[in-house]
C-alpha cells in the first residue's frame, strides 16, 4: 500500500486533502492529521505542543507504513521538510505544494519573526474575520476565492472553526522566521522531490526554481489555472502526480 501522509497549511484543517482522496488511485491511502493550533488541535493550552518537535511528532504518528509519500501545502510543506530530512529513509516521495525551505539569512528572519508576531497579535486582538479579510487579500488567493460556491464555502467554514489563540502560537512558534532554514540542506535529498506551483502563484513559482537547482532529484509541475491552494483548487491535477 502506498500511504500518504498530507499536511496542510496555516488556518487549514486535514479535511482540506477530502477532495484529493476522491482522486487517489487504487492502493493508496491518505492520512491527514490536524496540526497544532488547527482542527481539532486548535485548542492545545501547553505551549510545548506548539514546538516543531511537537508537529514532527504529529507526522510520526500519521506515518504508519514503512516508506510514505509525504505531501505538504504552504506552512505543512515547511514541516514535511524537516521531517524528510530527519527520516530520509521513510520517504518513497515528497510532494511541496507552495512549500519553500524558509528563509537564506538572518536579517531576513528577524524581520520576518517580526512581522509574523505582529500579526499574532492582530489576530488575538481583532479575531478572525479582521484577520482573514487581511489574509484572504493576498494575491495568491483570489483563484481559490473564484471556487464555485459548494466548493469554496466548505473552505471557509472551515477556516472560521480556528481558535484565535491556536493561529497565533502556531504563527509564533512554527512561522517562516520562526523555522530553521533548510537551504543548506537540500543538496543531501536523495529521494524524489515533486515540487508544485500554481501558475498565479509567482512568489512561490520563483522558490520552487531556485530550490530545483539545489535539489539532486527534483521536478517542477507548474498547475495551470491554479494559484497558492492547488490540492484546494485542482485537487486531480495534483492526484496525477500521486499516479
Amino acid at each position: 500500500m502506498n500511504q500518504v501522509v498530507a499536511l496542510h497549511g496555516f488556518t487549514g484543517q486535514g479535511a482540506d486533502f477530502d477532495p484529493l482522496r476522491a482522486y487517489l488511485p487504487p492502493g493508496s491511502a491518505l492520512s491527514s492529521p490536524d496540526l497544532p493550533g488547527h482542527g481539532s488541535k486548535g485548542r492545545l493550552n501547553d505551549l510545548s505542543a506548539y514546538s516543531l518537535a511537537a508537529h514532527l511528532s504529529v507526522i510520526s504518528e500519521a506515518a504508519t507504513e514503512p516508506q510514505i509519500t509525504l505531501l505538504g501545502y504552504s506552512m505543512g510543506g515547511r514541516l514535511a521538510l524537516h521531517w524528510a530530512i530527519a527520516h530520509p529513509e521513510r520517504i518513497r516521495r515528497l510532494i511541496l505544494i507552495g512549500g519553500s525551505p524558509g528563509l537564506a539569512n538572518a536579517e531576513e528572519c528577524d524581520e520576518r519573526r517580526r512581522g509574523d508576531a505582529s500579526l499574532a497579535e492582530f489576530i488575538r486582538n481583532r479575531g478572525l474575520e479582521a484577520f482573514f479579510k487581511y489574509w484572504h487579500n493576498q494575491t495568491f488567493f483570489r483563484t481559490m476565492l473564484s471556487l464555485p460556491k459548494e466548493q469554496l464555502d466548505p473552505i471557509l467554514a472551515r477556516r472560521a472553526q480556528n481558535d484565535p489563540e491556536g493561529l497565533a502560537l502556531s504563527l509564533e512558534n512554527v512561522g517562516t522566521g520562526t523555522l530553521p532554514s533548510l537551504w543548506h540542506r537540500l543538496k543531501e535529498i536523495r529521494f524524489p522531490v515533486d515540487l508544485v506551483t500554481g501558475e498565479h502563484d509567482v512568489k512561490f513559482t520563483r522558490i520552487a526554481h531556485e530550490m530545483g537547482a539545489h535539489l539532486p532529484k527534483a521536478r517542477h509541475s507548474l498547475i495551470e489555472g491554479a494559484g497558492h491552494a492547488v490540492h484546494l483548487e485542482k485537487p486531480s491535477d495534483l492526484a496525477m502526480l500521486l499516479q
